[in-house]
């Protein structure tokens, strides 16, 4: 058994998967360099490294085997962080390799009902955020949100914060991966972020405060039901949200 093994960025990952596809057989695995713990003696180890033009070629692979679709299911499900989901990729893709753009519609098939599975809790996380993510002001003048969420959903949500406050300067912190997406002077970067040096602006407690203030009251009483709004907005998410958070 070979195992290539990647680092946590996305281009590593579909270089991984390049080099066992080019494998062929199924005697090849995929595996996180930071989860590959104790090693087999019987197995093989590679370091994948990351080649942007073997990753640009899995793209290409996906939509011409499969649509549009199959690259977006793919891409989500290594986005889900799930266990073995690199090996769930890897599976979907030679099952797109035998049947073409088909295999989407084998529903049935374990493969594929894995794959879609991981993609749509993702897109649905991903839908969600962009309704959870709560801004306050900092002391420089730029917004900041902090989420933590279970998928690695921070690229797929930035967009709609770009078109709807692209007149700002932003932060998103993805508190739970120490990442964050930086809108500054209109443009967008990606980096690491520690928390600890962001100073809120002095009036944020008061606009905070005055935001549950409108929650509570605009809320009808005889109306509430607490079951609905738990699935609406679960309990894990809330500790982000102004209008959960403790007086």
């Amino acid at each position: 058994m070979r195992t290539y093994l990647y680092d946590d960025t996305f281009t590593g990952f579909l270089t991984a998967l390049a080099l066992a596809l080019e494998r062929g057989g199924e005697d090849c695995a995929l595996a996180p360099e930071k989860e590959a713990g104790e090693r087999d003696l019987f197995s093989e180890y590679v370091n994948a490294g990351a080649d942007p033009a073997g990753a640009a070629a899995m793209r290409e692979l996906f939509e011409r085997r499969g649509s549009p679709e199959s690259w977006r299911h793919a891409r989500y499900a290594f986005l889900s962080g799930a266990p073995g989901a690199g090996n769930a990729v890897l599976a979907y893709a030679r099952l797109l390799l035998e049947k073409g753009a088909a295999a989407d519609d084998m529903l049935a098939d374990g493969r594929v009902k894995l794959v879609h599975g991981l993609s749509a809790s993702v897109a649905g996380e991903a839908h969600m955020f962009k309704g959870f993510a709560r801004f306050t002001e900092l002391a420089d003048g730029s917004l900041y949100a902090r989420i933590e969420p279970d998928h690695d959903i921070l690229r797929l949500i930035t967009g709609h914060f770009r078109a709807r406050l692209g007149g700002f300067n932003w932060v998103i912190h993805d508190a739970r991966r120490n990442s964050a997406a930086l809108y500054f002077g209109g443009r967008l970067i990606y980096a690491p972020l520690d928390s600890a040096r962001l100073k809120e602006d002095a009036r944020e407690a008061e606009v905070r405060d005055l935001w549950k203030h409108f929650f509570r009251t605009a809320a009808i009483k005889e109306r509430a039901n607490p079951a609905l709004q738990r699935r609406n907005v679960p309990l894990k998410y809330r500790r982000n949200l102004t209008e959960f958070s403790p007086d």
